[in-house]
């Protein structure tokens, strides 16, 4: 018996490329032809630019979409969507046809190690679990503190390979990651906090 292949996500993205006419691409088409993908191959998309750095507040801006999808897992809708204002935005063709070009040797390379492992992590109630951690981590890097977004980014793009591959042990990994930033973050505010009164009381 033959399988039928697993459409890639760079076929995916490709899919994207070719939505529509001109040199712009609507945001809902391109979310169109994702959506075959699902959450992971979305969070994937959108957690790529993170990781590129960018002076504030691009990497705040960029993560939006990131919260609405991770929070769309947590109550367990079955496929992502974004609210008009955002899905009836445009992005310049070649931008994302520079994207995909870029990330296909990197993107194909890391789905070739993939495989369905700990399969229940992608599913049912541990993915809306999956959501709400994904959903911390992206409220993290809506903050404007250098760094701040690095870890977070990275925990997302790990997970979203998890979940687009059913591979439970890259989601761990993807979420222990993420949680590695958490505390990363949360250290750095409270000690920034810490020096500003100190400073405080001893300029006053």
């Amino acid at each position: 018996m033959f399988h039928k292949k697993r459409t890639t996500s760079t076929e995916h993205l490709e899919n994207a490329i070719k939505k529509g006419t001109g040199d712009k691409i609507l945001i809902e088409d391109i979310m169109e032809a994702m959506n075959a993908g699902g959450f992971g191959l979305v969070l994937m998309f959108f957690s790529l630019p993170i990781l590129i750095p960018l002076p504030p507040p691009f990497p705040s801006l960029i993560s939006i979409p990131l919260v609405i999808f991770s929070l769309q897992m947590a109550i367990g809708l079955k496929s992502p969507k974004l609210p008009k204002f955002i899905s009836q935005r445009t992005i310049e063709r070649s931008i994302l046809a520079s994207i995909v070009e870029k990330s296909s040797i990197h993107l194909n390379r890391v789905e070739s190690l993939l495989k369905p492992r700990l399969t229940f992590l992608s599913t049912g109630v541990f993915e809306r679990i999956i959501g709400f951690l994904i959903f911390i981590f992206s409220l993290l890097i809506l903050l404007p503190m250098p760094l701040s977004n690095f870890l977070p980014g990275i925990g997302i793009l790990i997970t979203s390979f998890g979940l687009i591959g059913k591979d439970g042990v890259v989601i761990i990994f993807g979420v222990l990651v993420g949680i590695i930033g958490v505390i990363v973050t949360t250290a750095a505010l409270l000690l920034g906090v810490k020096f500003i009164l100190i400073l405080k009381n001893w300029l006053f």
